[in-house]
């Protein structure tokens, strides 16, 4: 593939739209912070919280993890990491996963998950 030429126009520039300010109707209210949300509409009885925990190198290899002291903490339910996750998608050729492990791609790629009683305590 050769990118020699512009590229012809899309369906999407015809429409004209992209970069054009565009009225919203909730628009007044998200920007004076008046808008309710869906999170915000009822209370959820039981509802945990989780926390996605980011890589700290760029690359590498997780060799252990050490749990103990996150299970431990007050309000944690429970944790998720590459070794108890599964894969993503179906068949046997499938090798997507949910969290980085053993092998770490990039920077803050997702290695764990912490699920519990309330934000703060999962982060």
């Amino acid at each position: 593939m050769k990118f020699d030429r512009p590229a012809r126009i899309n369906p999407i520039d015809r429409l004209k739209v992209v970069g054009k300010p565009t009225q919203r109707i909730d628009g007044a209210l998200k920007t004076c912070g008046a808008a309710r949300y869906a999170y915000e509409q009822q209370e959820t009885p039981d509802a945990v919280y989780g926390y996605i925990v980011g890589a700290g190198i760029a690359k590498g290899r997780i060799v252990s993890i050490d749990l103990a002291p996150a299970r431990a903490a007050p309000g944690v339910l429970g944790i998720v990491t590459a070794a108890n996750a599964g894969k993503l998608g179906k068949g046997e050729f499938s090798d997507a996963r949910a969290l980085a492990g053993p092998e770490v791609e990039h920077y803050h790629q997702a290695v764990a998950i912490v699920v519990a009683e309330t934000f703060e305590q999962a982060r």
